[in-house]
């Protein structure tokens, strides 16, 4: 049973005492939380393939190449305090970025970090393929990066964890050093992947360091993982323990029972019962995730990315309906995204107005979202020449704009099924039909071949810490592969114009950034090239015995290292 996994923290951490980390920290007690997906789910601790099942713990144990500020998302210098590795985060002139590395922070083991380790983790480059980069060592603590076209969203695009290349080959830095004198010039990833015979992308999958990570440098350092039980970290006088659930309990059971201590974003419908709950600690605020509906603005029945081969501009048409901006925001005004709060994610959400969450240093608090209402939607597709003329509840055209004459206000909206989308595709579809239109709710994956009419999914901005819309908002990425992010073919010069402005702004200044993205906040939701629903409210729940409790948006446990357990 779970409450065992107490009592034995209790016993991991006075054993953890005797092997504490050289640095000193102010934390002290055993945190914790209970793993929803068990350590049965976990096959790797190794953050360059993590999934979302380990992430929590590889989050822990590994330096970033750079620190990014909790308050702000915004880059900062490598500290005491952080985990980053690049003493000074600036964007320099030209394409090629040269970054000194800190020296103060080792591995686990007692090796130096080095900018080897950096580069071994850049190989792959499995975190943003979108910035064709390549990379070089100058040195044991100065790395060199050589980017296309760096911009202001280039560095928060490029942060990676680094993993210990001595681990996996002993002989690494000796080989980069012989191509370094043997090789001219900076040499791109797909080189070192094409070349470098011990590539990780071939070992790491195999290597004992999966769940049994030897040389680490993050807030915590590993302990153990015990299949079936939990995985335990340890940092000076502090532990955290990520416990497997006993069959049949679930996190907020054990949490009232007292066998975990920390609780985050528990299910919706039993956020209530720990409000109720008295003496708990609960930060309550947005989060980052929000749902939305992406329209197709191209003309379905002939897909077409938003360049040729050559860079050429091509026609996409438009999609009969939603070609329309005036159907466009029928749609967002005939939903009525409090009633879908309330029942989707039981009164656990918040209206969002803009493709941005709350907790952006670029989000727009003056935009208000736009409000529920029929009448409006009703008129706006009149207007539009949509008109039910037979009486059957589904709106037809006459003289609208791109559909042929008797076209049904029809069409597909499709989604992934998950949870509290299951819920929404169908409440929203029940929704639209007061006003005319004609839902057909399909489990769908199809989403990057502009055939669909409508999709329903959730949208996070990556990095969460990065306000750049480019690859959502302008043609860069309107494409028909996986690849590409602009769904829909949505394209505004204006906008195209100001995420050019926001993202080359002069010494990257975030002032005057995020006035650009206010105004692109503002102008896209005019545009309406999705229907804007709710933002996800993120709840996390702490014992009355932990002091500096603290949690932000998407980072309940940026000062965990400052949390005190008491009795």
């Amino acid at each position: 049973m779970l409450k065992h996994w107490l009592v034995g923290a209790v016993v991991l951490l006075a054993a953890l005492l005797l092997v504490a980390p050289a640095a000193s920290q102010d934390g002290r007690g055993v945190i914790i939380e209970a793993n929803r997906s068990g350590t049965d789910g976990i096959t790797t601790i190794i953050p360059t393939v993590c999934d979302v099942a380990c992430s929590r713990i590889a989050d822990f144990l590994f330096p970033t190449l750079f620190a990014v500020d909790p308050a702000t998302g915004t880059l900062t210098g490598a500290a005491a305090g952080n985990y980053g590795l690049v003493v000074d985060p600036t964007l320099q002139p030209g394409n090629v970025q040269t970054f000194t590395l800190r020296t103060d922070l080792i591995w686990s083991d007692g090796t130096p970090i080095t900018a080897y380790d950096v580069f071994f983790s850049y190989i792959p480059d499995s975190y943003n393929q979108r910035i064709p980069w390549n990379a070089q060592v100058v040195d044991a603590s100065t790395i060199r990066f050589q980017f296309e076209q760096p911009d202001c969203s280039t560095l928060p695009r490029a942060n990676f964890p680094v993993v210990p290349a001595h681990v996996f080959d002993a002989d690494f830095a000796d080989f980069v050093d012989h191509v370094n004198a043997t090789q001219s010039g900076i040499l791109s990833s797909d080189w070192w992947r094409e070349n470098y015979g011990k590539t990780q992308l071939r070992t790491l999958s195999e290597h004992p360091f999966n769940l049994n990570p030897t040389a680490t440098a993050g807030a915590f350092r590993f302990n153990a993982l015990r299949p079936g039980q939990d995985i335990r970290l340890s940092a000076g006088n502090a532990a955290f323990v990520y416990a497997d659930l006993p069959e049949g309990m679930s996190t907020v059971e054990s949490f009232l029972a007292g066998d975990t201590n920390i609780l985050i974003n528990p299910p919706y419908n039993r956020r209530d019962d720990l409000r109720a709950t008295p003496g708990l600690q609960i930060a309550d605020y947005p989060g980052l995730e929000q749902d939305i509906i992406i329209f197709n603005l191209a003309d379905p029945a002939k897909p077409k990315p938003a360049f040729d081969e050559n860079g050429k501009p091509l026609e996409q048409g438009h999609h009969p309906l939603f070609g329309d901006v005036r159907v466009r925001r029928a749609v967002q005004l005939a939903i009525d995204v409090n009633e879908l709060i309330e029942t989707v994610l039981q009164g656990n959400g918040t209206p969002s107005a803009s493709y941005l969450p709350p907790s952006s240093w670029a989000f727009n608090p003056d935009l208000p979202p736009i409000p529920f209402d029929l009448r409006a939607a009703e008129k706006l597709l009149h207007e539009a020449g949509w008109r039910d003329t037979n009486h059957d509840g589904v709106r037809e055209c006459h003289g609208c704009l791109y559909a042929p004459e008797g076209t049904p206000l029809s069409f597909s909206l499709g989604y992934v099924s998950h949870g509290r989308r299951d819920v929404a595709a169908g409440m929203i579809a029940r929704q639209l039909r007061r006003a005319g239109f004609g839902v057909n709710v399909t489990e769908s994956f199809d989403k990057f071949n502009q055939r669909f009419d409508a999709f329903l999914t959730t949208f996070m901005p990556t990095p969460a810490d990065d306000p750049d819309g480019t690859w959502q908002l302008t043609q860069t990425g309107d494409g028909l592969d996986y690849q590409q992010t602009n769904y829909g073919s949505y394209t505004n010069p204006q906008v195209e114009t100001l995420m050019e402005q926001a993202r080359t702004v002069p010494g990257c200044d975030l002032q005057q950034r995020a006035e650009l993205y206010k105004q692109i906040q503002a102008i896209v939701q005019e545009d309406q090239p999705y229907a804007f629903l709710y933002i996800c409210n993120e709840m996390v729940v702490a014992r009355p015995g932990i002091l500096n409790f603290d949690p932000l948006p998407g980072n309940p446990y940026w000062n965990i290292l400052d949390w005190v357990v008491t009795p």
